[in-house]
């Protein structure tokens, strides 16, 4: 199921990963999930952008998994589609099983929903911070800073 307001990312998701093994099921509101998944579909995998209307992706996925705990629905994996590095700290707070940085890369959606579809997880590391020891080991030192001689 591919969750988001915006047509051309749901037809982006659609393109990416669709064929006779998958069915791509389109919702355009987060609020729908939740009865789809109880009543309507059996989910392998929930695909939900982060800026949805009224509901978002995070809302989405914490709903999902309070239905799950209460067994209402079985467990459904999530990819959220982030609009900024920044909330990849929200997509592990939530569970989320993985995460893209927009903008969206074909072959980095079908990597992810095949990583998640075979019980593993996909954190998209575009973007990321380079770490702090990193960047210290491959700094260069100016003459004439920190104690360096002319």
């Amino acid at each position: 199921m591919v969750v988001a307001d915006v047509e051309q990312t749901r037809h982006q998701i659609r393109s990416a990963i669709e064929s006779t093994d998958i069915k791509v099921i389109e919702l355009e509101s987060g609020r729908l999930v939740r009865d789809a998944a109880a009543n309507q579909y059996d989910l392998d995998l929930v695909i939900v952008d982060s800026q949805i209307g009224s509901m978002g992706g995070f809302a989405v996925i914490q709903d999902l998994h309070l239905e799950e705990y209460d067994n209402r629905i079985p467990q459904i994996p999530s990819l959220i589609l982030l609009d900024r590095r920044a909330d990849a700290w929200m997509a592990r707070q939530v569970a989320a099983e993985g995460f893209l940085v927009k903008p969206l890369n074909p072959v980095k959606i079908s990597k992810a929903v095949k990583a998640i579809l075979n019980g593993h997880t996909y954190y998209d590391e575009s973007y990321a911070p380079i770490s702090a020891m990193t960047s210290f080991e491959s700094a260069v030192s100016l003459p004439g800073l920190a104690g360096n001689p002319l």
